[in-house]
């Protein structure tokens, strides 16, 4: 427990130590810009910086996802996304985990289902008043009932920093899922 503390307060007071500082200036003793501290996130108490930065944690931003299943049928959608730009194929790719819960599906009487997938997705570049369209596709797996192995494809557009819209669909060996969902980054 001590060392949680210890890692949570000092992250804490390097934050608020860099906010003055040049963005160029690096930390005694690492090699991390102050800008990355200035960056700095608690997650679980914990601090965690970006990786963009020259920071340890893959993950640099979070959106909740909220939205419907359209096809095969309907039903309620509500998830959580998690970037991961350290995983990539090359500029403009970056790395994505997701993970929706399908609520009500019906899938031969299971009524909630879990796709967990990680993505690689392809960003425009922004337009003049700063929206970003995007592509993509990933892999990974249906939970709930009889566990499955699903492919899916993504293309989106964010609207600003914080807000966007997405379709998505999963391919497996049993249904086809189409989605649509709106994206609130934290």
């Amino acid at each position: 427990m001590k060392g949680w503390l210890f890692a949570a307060f000092t992250g804490l007071a390097l934050s608020l130590a860099a906010t003055g500082a040049n963005a160029q200036t690096e930390v005694p003793g690492s090699r991390l810009p102050v800008s990355t501290l200035q960056n700095t996130v608690f997650l679980s108490g914990l601090p965690v910086t970006g990786v963009q930065d020259g920071g340890s944690n893959p993950f640099t931003s979070f959106a909740f996802r909220g939205g419907a299943m359209v096809s095969p049928r309907g039903a309620g959608l509500a998830g959580l996304d998690a970037s991961l730009p350290s995983f990539s194929l090359g500029n403009g790719w970056s790395g994505r985990l997701d993970a929706d819960v399908i609520f009500k599906a019906n899938f031969a009487g299971i009524n909630t289902i879990v796709p967990v997938t990680i993505n690689q997705v392809y960003y425009s570049n922004p337009t003049a008043t700063g929206q970003v369209g995007y592509i993509g596709g990933g892999a990974g797996f249906i939970f709930g009932g009889k566990t499955r192995f699903t492919g899916k494809l993504l293309v989106g557009f964010e609207f600003s920093r914080r807000l966007g819209a997405e379709a998505n669909v999963f391919l497996n060996s049993e249904d086809t899922i189409v989605s649509v969902l709106g994206r609130l980054k934290l």
